[in-house]
């Protein structure tokens, strides 16, 4: 699948490469010249030569193979074998029957794996034509012959390599198949105020596509300076649709106790079959100490759960982890879209100065201040569907629309009361900072809005413009089980151009705006899963990007803590030790000890903050080990500490699953022994299970 090339100087073949971003910043991509000029057609050969042509190799499978695969096994010469020694001996009737029985289960088997194998290719091919630029014109070219540097046009259609996006007006993409992310998801070209800086898929996420995302919509303008450009970072193998590919293939199954176990079982069966053989000198003993229908019997009854599985609208790419799914001890669950329901329920906004008041709601009792209906108005990534439908988050769908003379006009305007607002800079929502932010111009006024978990606002407001009470009333809505967001506003006075803005420079000095609170809705079947799960002897905890009081609340709305339980949380660390507090009030708790850590959890249950596990990660990590055992809830997570929270089970010989709704949860989902990845998608190669 990748191709090596031979390197004179370490006297060694080396996979073929090609650094797009070396000796590169993101101003040179920007720059028009280089984006007008493109690669010339000798450089792109000699790319071509280096990192080979952008295919995934896979193999379409036939029917035929499929058998011939599944017969080439080596037992199916042992049951020849034993065959062969029953027919010549008028034992012909066991024969006929062994023969029958071990032909229709390889062909069962085979046609279970040859749909299985065919899912996973039709996944995985890529076919068509690319508009490239080289040498100063857009020309059309097979899409197996793009090299990483080429600026390509954006057409909608199959993503066929990883790309930066450069230059657009409006891409919408649907990236269910990768990541399981049920909503389109609007991306935007790189920011020149970044001119700088080195680009990476991860923190430019906003701008990149992978190969097998679906770009849904996209400017389609004549020549290179009307149409979305964008440059290929990634072909071939090292794409992420690549990446992903070479995981599925070379996955190697968790190794549990069973598996020593039953290879200590084959080799006493063996052994036992060589006495009995020495003692009686007949081979039929041989075909019942070692069965020759047992493996035929164990792959079927997974192709049957296969099936079975499909008739439920759960997709299975990897069967092998169904063998792993029965013994699951550890069960990890998202809150937002796998316990709740993938929507949200705006409740009010409620500006600074009257906390102590009742909130102002949607319904038109109490009106939302002004400068907190513009704050909802223009503070989001919303997008205009070709059709007009409104594409982004659910909160920022949400918050929208609880602004009734609020009205999206295109990317860059939006009409307030009648009046137009327009954009002059967006940063999308980053997971370190917690905030997302615009830069505005209305009535001849240029203003910042930041909105973002209160935490992150309070710590860049000017400290006189915080209510008294600011802490204990996010506080509160989080323990009530509500999905809060603070925002806060400045003047812009900076001496800069727009394209030199970071966000930095305006993410600081600002004045609190208000609340903005939502409510997530319970499944219906969440309690009774994790009731369940329960009684199957399978621990659950839940792991959120949310407040750990939300998590908290909506943990014992699932049945994950018990009602009589009170729990402490794990909340910040404090002169290098850990500030523990109980829930329901914030009053200081007794911190448990590891010692006597299974009898202190008898009536009370654990939650651990993301700031309490990276320190006792990086500091105790046994100390870590010993109190996530009994967390029932991770809050304020990154999609990083997800994985590590996951990934510290696993190593210690817990059978893991983790549960939810794709997109932030990618690395969690693979790192787990069994990942389920809830989508509208037809099948994600991200989890087993979709």
């Amino acid at each position: 699948m990748r191709r090596y090339i031979y390197c004179k100087e370490s006297r060694r073949y080396v996979p073929g490469l090609w650094d797009v971003t070396a000796g590169a910043k993101i101003g040179t991509w920007l720059d028009e010249k280089y984006l007008h000029r493109g690669l010339s057609n000798d450089e792109a050969s000699k790319r071509l030569g280096t990192v080979g042509p952008n295919v995934l190799d896979l193999k379409k499978p036939t029917p035929i193979g499929s058998i011939i695969n599944e017969f080439s096994k080596p037992f199916y010469l042992y049951q020849n074998f034993m065959v062969w020694t029953w027919a010549p001996f008028w034992y012909y009737h066991m024969a006929i029957v062994n023969t029958v029985v071990r032909l229709t289960g390889g062909f069962v088997v085979a046609f279970f794996q040859y749909g299985s194998d065919s899912d996973l290719y039709r996944l995985m091919m890529m076919e068509g034509t690319a508009d490239v630029v080289r040498e100063g014109r857009i020309v059309t070219i097979d899409q197996t012959n793009v090299v990483p540097g080429d600026i390509v046009r954006l057409s909608p259609g199959l993503a066929y390599f990883d790309v930066c996006i450069i230059q657009s007006k409006r891409v919408l993409v649907d990236e269910s198949a990768l990541t399981g992310e049920v909503h389109p998801i609007a991306k935007i070209p790189l920011d020149p105020a970044d001119s700088h800086l080195t680009y990476h898929a991860k923190t430019n996420k906003s701008s990149t596509i992978s190969a097998g995302t679906i770009i849904l919509e996209c400017g389609e303008g004549e020549g290179i300076e009307g149409c979305d450009l964008a440059i290929v970072t990634q072909t071939g193998s090292l794409t992420a649709k690549g990446e992903l590919l070479c995981d599925v293939l070379s996955y190697e199954r968790h190794k549990l106790k069973f598996d020593t176990e039953v290879q200590l079982i084959l080799f006493i069966l063996c052994v036992e079959a060589a006495v009995l053989l020495s003692v009686v000198f007949s081979r039929f003993v041989v075909g019942t100490v070692l069965p020759p229908l047992l493996p035929t019997v164990f792959v079927v009854s997974v192709g049957i759960s296969c099936k079975r599985l499909l008739r439920r609208r759960i997709t299975c790419t990897d069967s092998r982890g169904i063998l792993v799914a029965g013994k699951v001890r550890k069960a990890f669950f998202d809150k937002t879209g796998t316990l709740t329901k993938q929507g949200l329920n705006f409740i009010s906004a409620l500006e600074g100065e009257k906390l102590n008041k009742q909130s102002a709601s949607k319904n038109g009792q109490n009106e939302i201040d002004i400068e907190l209906q513009i704050g909802l108005s223009v503070c989001h990534t919303l997008s205009l569907s070709s059709d007009g439908v409104i594409i982004g988050a659910a909160v920022d769908r949400l918050g929208f629309s609880a602004v009734p003379g609020s009205q999206l006009v295109d990317e860059n305007t939006v009409s307030f009361e009648g009046e137009k607002i327009e954009y002059l800079k967006k940063f999308v929502f980053d997971h370190h900072t917690m905030t997302q932010s615009v830069i505005i111009r209305h009535d001849n006024k240029v203003t910042i809005f930041v909105k973002g978990a209160p935490e992150a606002i309070r710590n860049l407001c000017i400290p006189s413009s915080l209510p008294s009470n600011f802490d204990a009333k996010a506080r509160q809505s989080a323990r009530n089980g509500i999905y809060q967001l603070a925002m806060a506003t400045a003047p812009f006075t900076m001496d800069k151009s727009m394209s030199e803005v970071t966000r930095e420079d305006i993410e600081k000095d600002l004045s609190f705006a208000g609340f903005i609170n939502f409510q997530n809705a319970m499944r219906e079947d969440t309690p009774s899963v994790i009731q369940s799960l329960r009684e199957g002897n399978v621990a659950s905890a839940m792991i959120t990007g949310d407040n750990v009081l939300t998590g908290i609340y909506i943990a014992k709305q699932a049945g994950l803590i018990e009602p009589k339980k009170s729990v402490i949380i794990a909340n910040h660390i404090r002169e290098d030790a850990i500030e523990w507090v109980n829930a329901s009030d914030d009053s200081p708790a007794e911190s448990p000890k590891l010692s006597t850590l299974e009898f202190f959890c008898c009536d009370k249950a654990l939650a651990m903050t993301g700031e309490v596990w990276n320190y006792l990660r990086k500091y105790d990590p046994k100390s870590a080990l010993e109190y996530a055992k009994y967390t029932h809830v991770f809050g304020r997570m990154t999609p990083n500490d997800k994985v590590s929270i996951v990934s510290t089970f696993v190593e210690i010989g817990e059978i893991t699953l983790m549960c939810g709704d794709g997109g932030n949860d990618c690395g969690a989902l693979k790192a787990a022994h069994v990942g389920i990845a809830l989508s509208d998608a037809e099948a994600s190669v991200v989890a087993p299970f979709t």
